[in-house]
């Protein structure tokens, strides 16, 4: 059978040079080869008025940019082509960056776990992440930041990458749900995830950025009316949420959450377990807390269901495959967990290392 050849955008089917008419022929139009001033010309049009990214900083660049049509990762990074890098995530709360310390470790953990090389010290990852935030003047937002095996090839060899990359970005805080939803109010649905496979335990400990399976996760949850899902083992235990750790409050006032093997080394939830033996025992609204395996069937049948990451989220699960959990409502764990940690990050008080000032320049006069 004779192959079928396609013009090209400067010749007919005779090979004279004409015009095609593309729409009838029921071809795709002709790809324009573009410059770089006409593709920078092109990315700004298509970012203009685009909110959400207020500085990135690239070690490939050597230097922050703050406009959204320049901040680009190399294609050939192994990150973006081979999954060969790790991310994690610190909020930025009134000019101070909380937990940035705790954030910092676990990269460096993910990238060891990752076998990526790291040429720069735990202090120097802190100093670029606070000199991004300090140029992009935002005093409250999401700084993410990325350790990557760098550019260098499309292979799957990390051999062939010139220079280890890090990347970090300043972005706007990330809302869920719609329409004047609060999450301390209504609480959120949630559905079991039992069809995606849960990460292979090195996988799952890495802050690896591939997140096909958490997505996948979300979309499985959306699916049943849930939108982090919990992802509940073959075994019938409680493993994580997309996103998230997740704990149970019994209705005798033990809080449980699972043990981090196999699952993310939260920074929250390890926060959330600190103020539950201390705090929230202390006021008599909790008698014990544990971290042991978590039964889906007892999470069910306790008091609260709470989701806890990103420094700031305290998401309490007011229903649970259409059935609810305790009387449906917010729980009190919850909103006090909720308190003490809203309270604290406002206020900046904790250890210094928990609260990093932003050194922004001085306004022109």
């Amino acid at each position: 059978m004779a192959l079928r050849t396609v013009p090209t955008a400067d010749e007919n089917a005779d090979g004279i040079a004409a015009p095609l008419n593309r729409a009838a022929d029921g071809l795709r139009p002709a790809q324009q080869v573009l410059s770089a001033a006409e593709a920078v010309e092109r990315m700004a049009a298509r970012r203009h008025g685009k909110r959400g990214c207020h500085a990135m900083f690239s070690s490939y660049l050597g230097g922050v940019v703050t406009d959204p049509t320049v901040m680009t990762v190399p294609l050939d990074d192994h990150m973006v082509h081979r999954g060969h890098g790790i991310f994690d995530t610190c909020s930025l709360v009134n000019g101070r960056l909380y937990r940035l310390g705790i954030h910092i470790d676990r990269l460096l953990a993910s990238a060891e776990g990752a076998r990526l090389e790291v040429p720069w010290s735990r202090d120097e990852l802190i100093q670029m992440v606070a000199d991004t935030a300090a140029s992009s003047g935002v005093r409250d937002g999401i700084v993410r930041y990325w350790l990557t095996a760098g550019p260098g090839g499309f292979s799957f060899q990390p051999a062939e990458c010139e220079e280890p990359c890090f990347y970090c970005v300043v972005l706007d805080p990330m809302g869920f749900g719609s329409g004047g939803f609060d999450p301390m109010v209504d609480g959120f649905r949630e559905a079991t995830v039992r069809n995606t496979p849960m990460k292979p335990p090195l996988l799952a400990q890495i802050k690896s950025n591939n997140y096909l399976l958490n997505v996948l996760t979300h979309l499985e949850a959306a699916d049943g009316g849930g939108m982090f899902g919990i992802i509940v083992d073959d075994d019938g235990f409680i493993a994580e949420a997309c996103v998230l750790n997740v704990c149970s409050i019994s209705r005798d006032g033990v809080f449980v959450t699972p043990p981090f093997q196999g699952i993310l080394h939260g920074t929250t939830m390890r926060r959330l377990l600190d103020l539950a033996r201390g705090p929230l025992r202390d006021e008599g609204l909790l008698r014990d807390v544990q971290q042991r395996p978590l039964r889906a069937d007892e999470a069910r049948a306790g008091a609260e269901l709470i989701m806890s990451g990103g420094d700031t989220h305290v998401f309490p699960v007011v229903e649970w495959d259409g059935a609810p959990i305790g009387n449906g409502t917010v729980g009190p764990v919850a909103k006090r967990l909720h308190e003490l940690i809203t309270a604290e990050i406002e206020a900046g008080d904790g250890p210094p290392e928990d609260f990093i000032d932003v050194q922004y320049p001085a306004a022109a006069p």
